[in-house]
């Protein structure tokens, strides 16, 4: 039983190997003896790649996290009552009968445009947020709340005497989640996972080779709050769920009262060398092992009937229940996604701590320095939960996971900073899967997203809305001091992350029919709605707004010419006048997007210096803001970079150097951090990262926060990574002015925890991957692996200075005053370059 996982006495031994690439690199392998904070059970395993906690969760937001992008399980790890939390991706409340529909308000525009051109910015939105309340609006509308499906209890206070030692870890490679403990000298485990290829989640409760397990298994609803209390003013509300317990099965039903939806869950139960039966509303179980198959379906018409719950009965006795093989089945798929990127610092004594014990350490060590096991776990930890919720959504607000049925801000997909930082790392991190699940999440709502335009400026072409459930996008979400309706560049940042999948695959045939035609409404809603001229000649966005800030010197978010408004529309244009001939584009549409783009406004710089976030002389710039909207030029974007618009790049170092933090959201640090590596500030990228990790944003399950200590949400740990991998490599595609080129390492700061290391497997905007990329910063040495399917010439910079360049073979390698080396790549051949460094 316990064979697959090596389980050694009380003590073991953790081996670490550092990865290397070539002679110059010492390879090492450090063995080290367990520290004070190495569990002391007997029969303990710790996953090599993954994480563990010293103590069960106390509250919901604790738990280990596990998922397949569409199921989701949150593990507590209490031995004596384990409480497991299911998730199913599509499980929102509806709020309302049918959504509230989009107010046709396009006629008010030209008296908006009036106001805000004199200045009047308030009294412009309020005329625009009347003329919706006139027309029928009857108010924000909020999104559907994201909330789980019920609760699994496992009640095996049979196995445990007393206070017992215990430890849950989870596995990033597999995803399965233990929890192991020692009661009256006997081992006892339960092991939890979510298949990819079974499309269940699957639970196992087991002791020592011919030890019993007792105990027993029961649903409950998972909505803590009060009957009374379980429908409030946004509506919403279900019916009792039906909870039953028949022998062998348990199963859990519930529909809603404002909509046919509802949802299902089954559990099959599989007693080896015993039994397990009901009771009336659990199942006892006393057996040697006890394995959980759980299934939950989201049901759109639910008639009662229990047809849905037969279907997933039915399902479940199709599956094989044998845990190895289901757990290998799933760990196939799993694993490969996983290891397709990889990060190796310089190994330390303290890899092998508990969760708890390095988030203590990053916050006791001398000046914060990075902890290089903590930063390399979150990495993995960013990857694994990034994998574990792309499904057929990408994840939302909360990832996959949530206990809590009306959580802050819906739970849902926000679209003018979160779920954009969120996918961040999915193309450069190898995971075309996430790239595809937040493309159906996209795609499923651009129907509305025409509404939108057309009701709200009467315009052509696709407007997207601020917040979405995944079932729609209408743009209802603002109110009299919250403008979303005026945001009118969210349709472009969202389809940035899919053309980023084009630029790193190649692939053609998606660019073309699936992310082609909606680039084009993108612009074309640009060419309606720039109808209004300034004293230059040059086209206004009017109204306009730069999320969720407003100008220094106005008492309102309303404004002209936000600059990210400006960078978005020259980033469509731009891209698409790129594509004329890949992408089949005619004469007359590059000449009408070259002609919009030759009449946008500029951008400003104020008198510090700074790039303005509303490129509007009368307007005054908001540093200490959460969001940095107006940097989207320098990132995602790629337009403002030292070597083709120097001016505008030290104006956009000098906006960054003087942002605040606003309120410390914990996407604002990532978003900062994301800029930085653009920005080549090494100090602004690490600081960031020195705050996110020692700042309270970490729960025990490596979790983390929106807000130190508050607010379970998944923004700072799904875009950890690409900051990571954005510091390490920074790519961009050829142009007819320039061949390909790659960046090595232009936000790494040169310390203690960042001086030697290693990733692998860096997927960049040229179709060149990076298959290693080892650095040595006490030896300034750096060496690269690189593979593309395409031939051509690649340039490779290295901005803090290359001294020498050779090839694998031996061959020396020109370098230019700009520290580029430029190399022939050849279709799918390994290219390896080392490089010394000043």
């Amino acid at each position: 039983m316990f064979a697959r996982r090596n389980e050694s006495a009380l003590v073991w031994l953790l081996t670490l190997v550092v990865f290397v690439s070539n002679a110059s690199f010492a390879s090492a392998e450090k063995t080290l003896a367990p520290a004070k904070h190495s569990p002391s059970i007997a029969g303990v395993s710790i996953p090599e790649r993954g994480s563990w906690s010293e103590r069960p969760a106390e509250i919901w937001q604790e738990a280990l996290v596990t998922g397949n992008g569409t199921l989701g399980a949150m593990v507590f790890g209490n031995p004596a009552s384990e409480r497991i939390v299911l998730n199913h991706e599509r499980l929102y409340e509806p709020l309302l009968d049918s959504p509230c529909p989009v107010p046709d308000i396009a006629s008010a525009l030209p008296e908006v445009r009036r106001l805000m051109r004199e200045g009047k910015y308030a009294e412009a939105y309020k005329h625009s947020f009347q003329s919706a309340i006139d027309a029928g609006f009857p108010g924000i509308q909020w999104t559907d709340p994201y909330h789980p499906a019920c609760a699994l209890i496992i009640d095996q206070a049979a196995n445990v005497n007393g206070d017992v030692p215990s430890v849950r870890s989870v596995d990033f490679r597999s995803g399965e989640v233990a929890v192991q403990w020692e009661s009256s000298g006997k081992s006892f485990q339960r092991h939890t996972f979510v298949s990819r290829p079974d499309n269940v989640i699957v639970t196992r409760v087991v002791g020592e080779p011919g030890q019993r397990v007792t105990g027993t298994v029961r649903l409950v609803n998972q909505d803590s709050r009060p009957k009374s209390k379980r429908t409030d003013h946004k509506g919403g509300g279900y019916h009792d769920p039906e909870i039953a317990a028949e022998d062998g099965w348990l199963t859990y039903h519930c529909k809603y009262t404002k909509s046919p939806r509802g949802y299902a869950v089954a559990v099959r139960s599989i007693a080896r060398n015993g039994t397990c039966e009901s009771n009336g509303e659990s199942l006892d179980f006393d057996c040697e092992e006890l394995v959980l198959l759980i299934a939950i379906e989201s049901i759109e018409n639910d008639d009662l009937s229990g047809r849905f719950t037969r279907e997933l009965k039915t399902r479940l006795s199709e599956i094989d229940a044998a845990y190895d093989s289901l757990f290998s089945r799933h760990a196939d798929v799993h694993r490969e996604m996983f290891d397709r990127v990889d990060l190796r610092l310089a190994a330390t004594e303290n890899d092998h701590l508990s969760n708890e014990a390095l988030i203590r350490l990053q916050k006791q060590s001398a000046d914060e320095q990075l902890q290089p096991a903590l930063l390399t776990k979150m990495f993995d930890m960013g990857r694994y939960t990034l994998i574990s919720s792309s499904g057929e959504w990408p994840p939302n607000l909360m990832g996959l996971w949530n206990g809590d049925w009306r959580p802050d801000w819906s739970g849902d997909f926000t679209l003018d900073a979160n779920v954009n930082l969120q996918i961040s790392a999915a193309n450069l991190a190898a995971l075309p899967e996430a790239i595809a699940s937040y493309d159906r999440l996209v795609m499923g709502v651009v129907g509305d997203w025409r509404t939108n335009a057309k009701n709200l400026f009467g315009c052509r072409g696709v407007l997207s809305g601020i917040r979405t459930d995944g079932r729609h996008n209408l743009n209802t979400h603002y109110s009299p001091s919250f403008p979303g309706s005026l945001w009118i560049s969210g349709a472009q940042w969202l389809l940035l992350p899919m053309f980023e999948h084009y630029q790193t695959t190649g692939d053609v045939r998606y660019l073309k029919e699936r992310l082609l035609p909606v680039m084009k409404e993108v612009a074309l809603f640009y060419e309606d709605y720039l109808s209004e001229r300034d004293g230059n000649g040059d086209r206004m966005f009017v109204p306009s707004y730069s999320p969720e800030n407003r100008p220094g010197n106005s008492n309102s978010p309303a404004a002209i010419n936000a600059t990210m408004d400006i960078a978005c529309c020259k980033q469509v244009l731009t891209q698409l006048i790129g594509l004329k001939d890949v992408g089949g584009l005619t004469d007359e549409e590059v000449a009408r997007y070259e002609g919009v783009l030759d009449e946008l406004p500029p951008y400003l710089v104020n008198d510090d210096g700074a790039l303005k976030e509303w490129a509007y002389p009368a307007l005054d710039d908001n540093y200490d803001h959460r969001h940095v909207s107006h940097l989207y030029p320098v990132w995602p974007g790629h337009e403002i970079n030292p070597e083709d618009t120097p001016e505008w790049f030290e104006a956009a170092v000098e906006a960054a150097r003087r942002r605040g933090r606003g309120n410390g959201s914990a996407h604002g640090l990532a978003h900062m951090a994301l800029i930085g590596t653009r920005l080549k500030d090494a100090d602004l990228v690490e600081g960031n990262l020195r705050f996110m990790l020692s700042r309270d944003y970490l729960l025990p399950s490596l979790f983390t926060y929106h807000n130190p200590r508050r607010i379970y949400n998944a923004d700072m740990l799904h875009s950890l990574p690409a900051v990571v991998i954005e510091m390490l490599v920074y790519s961009r595609p050829a142009t007819s002015q320039r061949a390909a080129e790659i960046e090595l390492l232009p936000a790494l700061k040169d310390t203690p925890a960042l001086a030697v290391g290693e990733i692998r497997g860096v997927r960049c905007r040229n179709q060149v991957t990076v298959t290693s990329l080892a650095w040595d910063f006490e030896k300034s040495e750096v060496r690269v692996k690189l593979t593309s399917p395409n031939q051509g010439p690649l340039n490779i910079r290295v901005r803090r200075g290359i001294v020498s360049a050779e090839t694998g073979t031996g061959e020396s390698l020109p370098v230019d005053g700009n520290n580029l080396v430029a190399i022939e790549l050849q279709p799918d051949e390994d290219m390896e370059v080392a490089f010394r460094l000043r």
